[in-house]
């Protein structure tokens, strides 16, 4: 939580400090920002942070608005700041509804040959129209360019969930990542390759567990018709295991006034793994303009019921970007 507090600490300076900056960098600043709106089919609603689907269909309204600031006050000093609003709206299950506000923070100093860089994201969701969880996400990151065409980067994180309505839930979380990423048709298009770690640690025993994530994605741009055209790929492999042990006991065997009940016990631990296959594609219809049908397929297992499932959503957005 310590560093969750200090770069919190800086993301307010930052805040606070952002007219100034403007003012004094105005020729070095950047705004961009984004609006998006679509629709899209869910077949199996589920509620991520809570590891259990329903097993119904629905289709949802979705909406995506962000605002994204980026100054330079110095030529090698970096500082963007965000905010993002985003949520769906259920045909017919809408307990399901939600809503997450986002806002980040980032500063940056290259100092060639290696970048450093610290970060804070904050994002409250709600589901069902009621508040359901605040996260917090803090971290610190070191990135080099390797030759003309490969960027290395290496974090440390620390995370924390706050639920509503679960206290049991409530975790902090220590975390790394190493991204790679190989960049080619000039840059516009690159191959990644990432791998997570996260110890999380809850309030409740029963929750505590370890998060090991690969993920490979591929993002190539390309010009069709004279507009700009964006395909992405992706997959991740999810590797969770949870700590706490459940111990089940079978009728006794033997009953004996000496030794008592002598009595099978056999012991379980959760283990959840999932994989995800990812695609859209971006088709530019003018230069601020596009629409992007998407589709992803879930397959997840585990020895809890419950989180064993497959689910697929697909749906189509118009986007406009500034």
């Amino acid at each position: 939580m310590r560093l969750i507090q200090r770069i919190s600490t800086l993301s307010l300076a930052l805040g606070l400090m952002s007219p100034v900056l403007v003012v004094e960098a105005a020729d070095k600043a950047e705004l961009n920002g984004h609006l998006e709106g679509g629709y899209e089919h869910d077949s199996n609603l589920t509620v991520d942070e809570l590891n259990a689907s329903s097993g119904e269909s629905d289709e949802a309204w979705v909406f995506d608005a962000g605002l994204e600031g980026i100054l330079k006050p110095a030529e090698r000093l970096n500082v963007t700041l965000g905010y993002s609003v985003s949520g769906r709206r259920y045909q017919t299950f809408d307990r399901f509804d939600q809503d997450i506000h986002l806002a980040s923070a980032d500063i940056s100093y290259d100092f060639d040959p290696v970048t450093v860089g610290a970060s804070y994201h904050f994002s409250h969701a709600t589901l069902g129209s009621d508040p359901f969880l605040d996260y917090q996400r803090a971290s610190v990151y070191l990135g080099r360019l390797v030759g003309d065409d490969v960027y290395l980067l290496a974090s440390l994180q620390d995370k924390s969930k706050d639920f509503e309505d679960s206290s049991a839930r409530d975790s902090d979380i220590k975390g790394a990542s190493l991204d790679s990423f190989f960049f080619f048709n000039e840059a516009r298009s690159h191959l990644l390759l990432g791998l997570d770690g996260d110890r999380e640690d809850a309030n409740a025993d029963a929750y505590d567990n370890r998060l090991i994530r690969v993920r490979v994605s591929l993002v190539h741009k390309f010009t069709l018709a004279g507009k700009d055209n964006r395909f992405r790929l992706g997959w991740r492999f999810e590797d969770r295991e949870y700590e706490a042990v459940t111990i089940t006991s079978s009728d006794p065997l033997l009953t004996d006034p000496l030794t008592g009940d002598l009595t099978e016990r056999s012991s379980s631990q959760r283990v959840d793994q999932a994989r995800i296959l990812e695609a859209g594609w971006r088709i530019g219809l003018t230069e601020v303009v596009s629409v992007e049908p998407s589709i992803s397929y879930g397959n997840y297992t585990s020895n809890v019921d419950s989180a064993d499932y497959d689910k697929t959503v697909a749906g189509v957005t118009l986007r406009a970007g500034f």
